[in-house]
Order: C-alpha cells, then structure tokens, then sequence
C-alpha cells in the first residue's frame, strides 16, 4: 500500500492542475477562429492596461502597508493597539464592493460629488487602482509589521545609537531588511487585482481578465479566452519568480529579536494616529458606512425575501466547496506528515491559489467539455464542476492552517505510535487529526469566505439562473440598481471578517 501512495498522490496532483494544463496547451486541441481579432483589438491593449493597473495598486499598496506597518510596530501613539488590528479589515471588502462604492461616493453623479459640487470621477484606471490599493494594502501591512516588530531589533537600535532618525532608519535598515516580507504582500495585492473582474467592468477599465471574458461571452470564442488565460498565466509567473528573486536570503540577514517601540510626543504622535485615522477611514469606514445607510435605506421584508434563494445556494455551494477542499486537504496533510515526497505533491497541488479564477473556470470548462467528447458525461453546468474548481482555486488556504497544526505537534508523538505497532494511516488518524481539530475549523471557514466573496469563478461556471450573493451584488450593480445590491454586499462583507480577524490572530500566535 505504501508503495501506490505516492502515485495516487501524483494522481491526485494531476487531478488539481488539469484545468491548468488545459489552458496552456489550449493552443494544440482547441481553435480559436477570433484570435486574429483579438491579437489586433484586445491582447496589447488589455495587457498594457493590466501593468497600469497593477503598478498603480501595487504602488500604492506598498506606501500606505508600510507605512502604517511601520508605525505600529516600532512607535507609540493614541490608539495604536485599535489600529494595530483595525487596519487589516479593509480585507473584508471584496475589491468589486469597495469599488462600486467609492464610484457610487466619488463618480461623476455619486452622492459626496454632488454635494460638494466639485468635478470628482474616481470611475478611472488611476481612480480604480486607488481603491484596490485602499482595499488590498492589509496584505503588505501585516508581513511589514511582523518584519519590523520581530525581525530587526538589533539592527534598528544600532543605526538609532548612530545618530540615525525615524525616516532614515526606515529608509536605509528597515526597508532593505523587509524586502523580503514586503514582496511577499505585493505578491499578494498583485494577484487580487489580476482576479477581479466586477470592478473592472464596472469601470470600464481593460484588464486581461476582462478580455478573458469579451472573448469568452462576447465573441462566443473559447479558443481565444484560453489563450488569453495562457497570456495571464505568463504574467503570474514573471511576478511569482520576481517575489521569489526578492524573497532570497530572507531571515539570513535579521535577528528575530523583537523591536523596542519608541513612544511619540507631542504632534508627531498625533499625526501618526491622524494617519493611520485617515487611512482607515478611506480604506475601510467610509465605504461600509455607505453600504450599511443604503442597506437601512432600501430593507423591506419583500426585499430580503429576494435574496434568500442566493443566500442559500451561497451557503450550498459554500459548505459543500470547504468540505470537499478541507478533505483533499486533510490526505495532503497525512502526505507532508507521514509520506516520503508528500510535501511536493502538496505544493503542486495547492499552485491554484495563485491563478486567477477566471483562467481556472475557462479551465475546467474546457476539461468538462473534452470529458463530455470522450465519455458522453455532462459536467458543465453542474454543482460538481463549481465545487471542482473551488477546491483547486482554494486548496492551498487550506493546506496553510493545517500544516501550521501539523508543525506545532512534536515528531515524538508519531514515533510512539508507531513503535506501539500502529501504521502511519492510523497514527495521523489517531494522534495527528484530533490536535489539528483547530486547524481544521480555520481551514473550513476560510475556505467558506472566501467561496462567498468569489465572483468571476461563480460567473463563469455557476448552473444555469443560479444567483449567489456576489452575482446578485454584481448584477444588480451592472443595471445600476446599487442600493438595491447593499443588503447581499453587507452580509459578503459580514462574511469577510471572519477570515480576516483570524488571519491576523494567527499572525500574531505565529510571532509570539
């Protein structure tokens, strides 16, 4: 039986990247009659606004997560323990949420434009990137703070002791040192504003991801959408291998000894918590208070009675996508513990968690569709298929609370349960599943969330006049019909900080 494992394994791995060797080999079993077309109106334009895209939020992002990061973690100012937790919840919002908000505050007809009678159009490429940057910073801001809080002690008393200031410690030490965990977070914000796509089309802004769907469900051409999620695959890993190059060498040069803060005085103290107090406001108050008004605004019993069918079929999809990805979880989890070469079959498999929905949905469609060819089996517009592509979209946020479970139990545990006869299926069932029942509870619910908050996934492979809540915001934003999408907005919103609150829980137990 040992023996076969590890080829299931490999089955089981190949199972999970099918859909993305699909798109990269798109061009050899699936034709594209609107390529010519596409090549010439949509490839060039869509990827340049793409790099525009992503170098103004990833910009931005960088400025506002460490900058906050590094005032919480090396300085004392009112409310810094409030912010200290308060600046990551900017992640609850969905970037399609926060979008549509700001356009719906700040657009050219939005309620904040009009009454204070200025010329405001955030509805831009620029004014978009801005809110993803608002919406997204949270991903830099919690590495940064744990980098300088933890990683740099001596190295930043040494320069102070040298006559070095706040801003040039910052400058010279700090940001060189955190490189590493700040590339990590750019990473990140990189890869939500390459997988969204309700923003973008409600801004009118040309991103690849947009172009995945013109070519899909405007030209009716899915040879096209495949090679054009072949062109986006490219593009994240050019930015994988650069967060890896900019990764090298991290913890090598730092001492993990934690960081004595600094108590600000006078109006140096009061501008760190009107900064932070700003930012947040914008990132984070601002928007919900907006849903939350519309919300008490337009509710009804009638209203709320309308969204329950997408309330169920998003808790539906929800529970069965987190219990299907935690069980495959669950098996990569006893790989890495007790299989020889288990580990790089989980890290194989969980690669889905870098690719953007939409290039994982044409994926699996097209897959369904070879299978139906082959088999005369009908996958497409089934639960199954969505479940599917969920679990390879989400398995990696599974496998991070369970391999940090499995890390935390001593090897000494394995090892008497093995020496007491028992073979390692029935040790990791025993002894390893019981203590990761924690673990466990935090896979499935970020798992959970963040099927709620999905959208171009759902819309792609959704059944047939299916609505959930993140269709339901996005269609009834679509028709203009905002206030009307604010109580579905409000419960996905709702519905993130669960995730968001124990990320950074176990970000700080994991620095403690």
């Amino acid at each position: 039986m040992m023996r076969r494992t590890p080829w299931a394994l490999v089955l089981l791995a190949a199972l999970l990247l099918a859909p993305l060797v699909v798109v990269l080999t798109a061009p050899l079993h699936t034709a594209a009659p609107q390529w010519d077309y596409v090549l010439r109106n949509i490839l060039l334009s869509h990827t340049w606004e793409t790099a525009q895209l992503l170098l103004i939020s990833v910009g931005a992002a960088l400025v506002f997560g460490t900058g906050t990061a590094w005032l919480v973690a090396t300085t004392d100012f009112p409310l810094r323990n409030v912010f200290r937790w308060a600046l990551v919840l900017p992640l609850a919002l969905p970037t399609y949420i926060s979008a549509i908000t700001f356009a719906a505050l700040f657009g050219p007809t939005g309620s904040f434009t009009l009454a204070l009678g200025l010329p405001l159009d955030i509805v831009t490429l620029p004014g978009l990137g801005s809110v993803f940057a608002l919406v997204l910073f949270p991903y830099v801001y919690l590495p940064a703070r744990a980098a300088f809080g933890m990683g740099m002690g001596q190295q930043l008393e040494a320069a102070r002791l040298l006559g070095a200031r706040g801003l040039r410690r910052f400058v010279r030490i700090a940001v060189p040192l955190g490189r590493p965990a700040m590339a990590g977070g750019a990473f990140l914000v990189a890869m939500e504003t390459l997988n969204d796509y309700g923003a973008v089309k409600y801004y009118g802004v040309h991103t690849l991801t947009a172009g995945i769907f013109r070519s899909w469900g405007g030209l009716y051409d899915e040879g096209s959408a495949l090679r054009l999620s072949g062109v986006l695959l490219g593009l994240v890993a050019l930015l994988l291998w650069t967060e890896k190059r900019a990764r090298r060498n991290a913890g090598r040069t730092t001492t993990h000894e934690p960081m004595k803060r600094i108590r600000l005085q006078g109006w140096r103290a009061w501008a760190a918590t009107g900064a932070c107090a700003l930012l947040l406001s914008f990132a984070f108050i601002l928007p919900v208070g907006a849903i939350v008004s519309d919300a008490l605004r337009t509710y009804s019993s009638h209203g709320l009675l309308d969204i329950l069918p997408a309330m169920g079929h998003t808790l539906l999809i929800g529970t069965l996508a987190a219990t299907a990805t935690l069980c495959i979880a669950v098996v990569l989890a006893y790989a890495e513990r007790h299989v020889p070469g288990g580990g790089r079959a989980a890290a194989w498999a969980g690669i889905g968690y870098v690719v953007p929905g939409a290039v994982i949905a044409l994926g699996v469609m097209a897959l369904a569709g070879a299978i139906a060819n082959w088999t005369g089996v009908l996958l497409i517009g089934g639960l199954a298929l969505l479940v599917y592509a969920f679990s390879v979209r989400f398995l990696a946020l599974a496998n991070q609370p369970l391999r940090a479970g499995l890390e935390q139990q001593p090897r000494a545990f394995d090892e008497a349960a093995r020496l007491l006869g028992a073979s390692p299926w029935r040790t990791f069932r025993s002894v390893n599943l019981p203590l990761l029942r924690p673990s466990l509870i935090a896979a499935a619910l970020l798992v959970l969330m963040e099927v709620v908050k999905e959208l171009p996934l759902t819309l792609i492979l959704r059944p047939f006049d299916l609505d959930t809540l993140s269709t339901r915001v996005f269609e009834l934003a679509r028709i203009e019909q905002w206030p009307d999408a604010a109580v579905p907005a409000l419960l996905i919103v709702l519905c993130g900080l669960v995730p968001v609150l124990l990320l950074d829980r176990l970000l700080d137990r994991s620095h403690r």
